[in-house]
């Protein structure tokens, strides 16, 4: 019996069972934040987010003990402890900026994820580094400002006033005196055009972009339904 206890404390007190500790924390609060992201099938997921704690929770710890063993080794020798996980916050930046996409409305998406990879980053160095209840803690308040936040943005919709509306029309005409009347019912409503794209197709098609600012969803049907009876145009895309 005391043979056991002896070769339970030996391995719980190694050094290499408390960095089998802080590599499986990193592996399970990583992979809590990475379901979140896998859950609403984004392109960072459960897999993505661990391999990035793992990663980043054994360089820090690469880090520290490299450190120490080079002062140990000569009192000349001085490093910085967290150099390397330093580094690793910038180098991270770049494979957040990967899922970050502009699309063709000028709308921005995927910069929760992209937050979601730098928190995995930090949630590993902080279990390299040993950091337990920090890492946990982070990981917990990540995870519920992500769940929550949807909660947050109804609410807040429903409290305050219609906000203008953006939107993006595309529309296929058959001759370019269309294009005349569209902007005088523009005017006519008292709508902006913020940018027109025109494009020649094939059989004399013309495509027609427009991207507006309106006060609120209601002059958008309007404006949508009038476009429609223009003998002009052939057919109306809306995206707003």
């Amino acid at each position: 019996m005391n043979d056991l206890q002896t070769l339970f404390l030996a391995v719980i007190t190694s050094s290499h069972f408390l960095i089998l500790v802080k590599l499986s924390v990193a592996m399970c609060l990583g992979g809590v934040i990475g379901l979140e992201r896998e859950l609403k099938r984004k392109p960072v997921g459960v897999k993505t987010c661990v391999i990035i704690a793992i990663t980043t929770c054994i360089l820090t710890i690469v880090s520290i003990q490299s450190a120490e063993y080079y002062a140990g080794a000569s009192e000349n020798i001085r490093t910085d402890p967290m150099r390397l996980a330093a580094q690793v916050i910038s180098g991270i930046g770049f494979l957040g900026a990967g899922v970050i996409l502009r699309k063709s409305n000028d709308a921005i998406s995927g910069l929760t994820t992209a937050a979601i990879i730098w928190a995995a980053a930090g949630i590993g160095i902080a279990s390299g580094a040993g950091f337990f209840f920090d890492a946990i803690i982070a990981t917990v308040m990540i995870f519920f400002a992500i769940r929550l936040s949807p909660i947050v943005q109804r609410y807040v919709q429903r409290r305050r006033p219609e906000d203008d509306v953006k939107a993006t029309l595309t529309i296929h005409l058959n001759d370019m005196a269309g294009i005349g009347k569209i902007r005088q019912l523009f005017e006519q409503n008292h709508c902006d055009i913020e940018d027109m794209n025109i494009k020649d197709l094939y059989h004399g098609e013309i495509k027609l972009v427009l991207r507006t600012d309106l006060e609120s969803k209601d002059i958008l049907h309007s404006l949508y339904a009038e476009i429609k009876t223009i003998p002009e145009v052939l057919g109306v895309d809306l995206d707003s």
